[in-house]
């Protein structure tokens, strides 16, 4: 009987066919596998990216109100404002010192200092029960200009006038962003895929909650209730 060496055309053809079949499996499940982690990656970073924007939100609420209890009770300033477009807190960046006394009717506010103050910064003066604010339309030297008359005088000796600090978060609808804005600066961005970005204020029981949603497939809400402390301190007050 004669010896027959190596393998026939149909064997060889078969093997060939089942290494592809092995191979493509082989492709098949390593694309698989990479679209999940990919997927999953994806997930875990909007996850983290949503929280972290969260965690940012509910500072700026824990300080909205901060320094200014008498502000609030005498009614001249809001700690929180929610509407459908943008969330803003207001809080006391720092006091300013009357270099003179400002009489009623004056735009011109003479300062001790005028460092770190710019155009466009809310002040708020405050004397006794009486108050008023206003808005920095130009800053000179030892003074600054406001942008409307003052209803009365407020005395060195005996007026506060506080420099505010306002935060303000709104949805970038066009680019999908939730930026934030502090003051007058420019707005940066804070979180990016935005799908939703809700917001509320509930000012009699001093309850903001938030609601954050990412689009990207299976990632889930994040939302957080706040109590504004510093507005419920000065409600109490």
């Amino acid at each position: 009987m004669k010896r027959r060496d190596g393998f026939t055309l149909v064997e060889t053809l078969i093997g060939l066919a089942l290494s592809l079949i092995v191979i493509a499996s082989g492709v098949e499940f390593f694309g698989l596998a990479q679209r999940t982690f990919f997927r999953l990656k994806a997930r875990e970073e909007a996850g983290q990216a949503a929280a972290a924007a969260l965690d940012r939100m509910r500072i700026d609420l824990l300080h909205a109100g901060r320094g200014l209890a008498a502000e609030m009770a005498a009614g001249l300033v809001e700690a929180v404002r929610a509407d459908g477009s943008e969330l803003r807190t207001t809080a006391l960046e720092r006091r300013l010192a009357l270099a003179a006394e400002a009489l009623p009717g004056a735009t011109r506010l003479a300062l001790v200092s005028t460092a770190d103050i710019a155009t466009g910064r809310e002040i708020i003066l405050h004397d006794g029960a009486a108050g008023e604010a206003r808005t920095v339309a130009a800053v000179e030297p030892g003074a600054v200009r406001l942008d409307a008359p003052l209803g009365r005088g407020y005395a060195p000796a005996t007026a506060a006038v506080s420099l505010l600090e306002n935060v303000a978060y709104f949805l970038d609808g066009a680019a999908r962003v939730l930026r934030r804005r502090a003051n007058s600066a420019s707005a940066q961005p804070v979180l990016e895929d935005v799908g939703a970005a809700i917001w509320t204020y509930d000012a009699d029981v001093r309850l903001a909650r938030l609601r954050l949603e990412v689009d990207v497939e299976g990632a889930h809400p994040y939302e957080a209730t706040i109590l504004v402390k510093n507005a419920a301190l000065a409600q109490v007050r």
